[in-house]
């Protein structure tokens, strides 16, 4: 695991480790660092508001999913059910001896 971690885990381009980021990088980094605080918490806290809202319509399309779903099996399971009632089993026992008495013969 030592072995693994050395060979891949490496540092990445941070404000801690300016040495590995390019120029477009190093500018983000500087012109962020440059923010008041008040200011970037603000910034964070609206991605954070963007990240929230995509989840929480993700999870209310994934429901609408689920329900329409749910229908879906609702209504195959009662057609299922009418086309067995309408004597679906009773037509295949017929047919079924009618292929053994051919068989027979």
């Amino acid at each position: 695991m030592k072995k693994f971690a050395k060979e891949n885990l490496k540092p990445i381009c941070s404000p801690a480790n300016l040495d590995l980021c390019d120029e477009d990088r190093k500018k983000e980094i500087s012109d962020i660092q440059a923010l008041p605080a008040a200011e970037l918490t603000a910034k964070i806290e609206e991605k954070q508001k963007e990240m929230k809202e995509a989840e929480e319509e993700f999870e209310a399309e994934v429901k609408k999913l689920q329900e329409h779903y749910q229908e879906l099996t609702k209504s195959k399971d009662e057609k299922v059910a009418a086309v067995k009632s309408s004597g679906l089993g009773l037509m295949k026992s017929v047919q079924s001896h009618a292929q053994k008495a051919k068989q027979e013969l």
